[in-house]
């Protein structure tokens, strides 16, 4: 078990259990802190001093679990995985996170594949309260709701969808890093400049963890944690803030297809280890639930949740700025590797797993950027003709290849997919028919992709799969 400490205040008053943890500091200064961040943007920016304090502690305690899931590498234990972490976090309103917190480490081993302990304790430090901002304040706020705005294909449509219902919509992004910052501006320009007549605004905030004081080397050795799991849990919690600012009401939107947010597993060793696990219908009901009970009274919803991602897509196909503008979302679960192979990032790398989701539904449409030659891509080769010799890059397709052929060899089973579809989560009668439909649809988007290069190219993935044949919608197995 590794101990983590967070800290808002310059005093070191840890008890003798933490007296060898982690240490994050979140001080009011990013220059005596190893956690930079701009939070304090996401209330400044509406001429707030600070949120409402059980707001502020959801922000410390969705950043906290960032910090250290960020920074204690999975590597380190035993199976190269699951971590066991025990974390105190300084809240305002102490009675109500102690009577949240079996539910909340529920939530988090669910998101993260990880072993939470949560811990709390009273304090009564304000995290960058008390001064005013004249920079930016925004003055119409008069919004019907908060969405996250990623920069990827999900939340662009989601956005072009707000829009042309004409919502007033205030959204929120997440920099991780400047150059998709641009990009989120890019493409939150790019709307507003089509939708000029509806008000809109963005706010983007960032958290930032460095290395840890009391890190030994033994820990540093591994270095910091590529999968991030709990990433769009802050997001969330970043939503959250803002819209606990409009309204107690106001819903808070993570549009994101019903395929990824289900979160299939591609094989049994890859138990959804390919995305988040945050739209999937039990996090958000455990989600929701909590906050309920934390007394705030903002419910996030995922309006794509019975959708695939080819059907989102085909909802734009005629909207300008989404012709125009779609190549450059990101779906990507690293797009600045591309920096590798000497192409400036951020570019979706064609070959990860969301990638190959999002070419799917692009193929679907017939959209210009869904051959694997695309430029769009840092992928310089096709999969279809080297899908046995790609290295590493390639481990993605394969583990999607074994999936479509265990789908095709027992799709009218329906144990198959109970089995498959249940596997991570508990789902209601309704959301598990729900969601056969949604993984049958994505698993043929999966699968017309494939045929399709693979028919251009003559790459024999048909034969690895032992299809003959397509005649129509009906496939036909050797």
């Amino acid at each position: 078990m590794i101990k983590v400490w967070i800290n808002k205040q310059t005093e070191d008053d840890r008890p003798d259990q933490y007296k060898d943890s982690l240490i994050f500091n979140m001080l009011d200064k990013n220059n005596k802190s190893n956690v930079k961040t701009n939070v304090e943007t996401l209330w400044r920016r509406f001429g707030k001093r600070a949120l409402k304090s059980i707001n502020e502690d959801f922000l410390i305690v969705a950043s906290s679990v960032f910090c250290a899931d960020k920074r204690i590498p999975r590597s380190y234990f035993a199976d190269s995985w699951t971590r066991n972490i025990d974390i105190n976090i300084p809240v305002l309103e102490f009675d109500k996170w102690q009577a949240v917190k079996d539910d909340l480490e529920i939530m988090l081993n669910f998101l993260s594949g990880d072993k939470w302990s949560i811990n709390f304790r009273s304090n009564t430090n304000r995290l960058r309260g008390n001064k005013d901002s004249r920079y930016k304040i925004i003055k119409n706020r008069e919004f019907d709701g908060v969405s996250l705005f990623s920069g990827g294909l999900d939340s662009f449509c989601g956005a072009l969808k707000l829009f042309s219902e004409n919502k007033r919509i205030c959204y929120v992004g997440f920099r991780e890093y400047g150059l998709l910052s641009n990009r989120q501006s890019e493409l939150f320009n790019a709307l507003g400049n089509y939708y000029k007549d509806i008000d809109k605004e963005i706010l983007q905030f960032n958290v930032t963890p460095y290395s840890p004081i009391g890190i030994t080397q033994e820990i540093k050795k591994y270095g910091s944690e590529s999968t991030s799991r709990s990433r769009s849990f802050l997001f969330l919690a970043g939503a959250l803030a803002v819209s606990s600012l409009i309204g107690d009401k106001t819903p808070v939107y993570i549009p994101e297809n019903g395929f990824i947010g289900v979160n299939v597993p591609l094989t049994d060793s890859r138990h959804g280890s390919c995305s988040t696990r945050t739209t999937h219908p039990y996090f958000l009901k455990l989600l929701n639930s909590i906050l309920k009970d934390l007394g705030i009274g903002n419910e996030v919803i995922n309006f794509y949740s019975s959708m695939t991602k080819g059907e989102i897509v085909s909802e734009f196909i005629d909207n300008p700025v989404f012709k125009e503008y779609a190549k450059k979302t990101i779906s990507c679960s690293h797009p600045c590797q591309s920096r590798y192979d000497k192409i400036s990032p951020p570019l979706n790398c064609g070959y990860c797993y969301p990638c190959i989701i999002r070419r799917a539904s692009m193929n679907k449409i017939n959209y210009n950027e869904s051959g694997f030659y695309n430029p769009e891509y840092s992928l310089s080769k096709s999969f279809i003709e080297q899908h046995n010799n790609i290295d590493g890059k390639a481990s993605d397709f394969r583990a999607i290849l074994l999936s479509l052929k265990d789908y095709l060899d027992n799709e009218k089973d329906e144990n198959f997919l109970n089995y498959i579809l249940l596997k991570h989560g508990v789902l209601s009668k309704e959301e598990l028919d729900n969601y056969k439909r949604v993984y049958y649809e994505s698993m043929k988007e999966i699968y017309e992709m494939i045929e399709v290069e693979d028919r251009k190219t003559n790459g024999g993935v048909l034969d690895y799969l032992g299809i003959k044949e397509v005649t129509g919608e009906e496939v036909v197995k050797e």
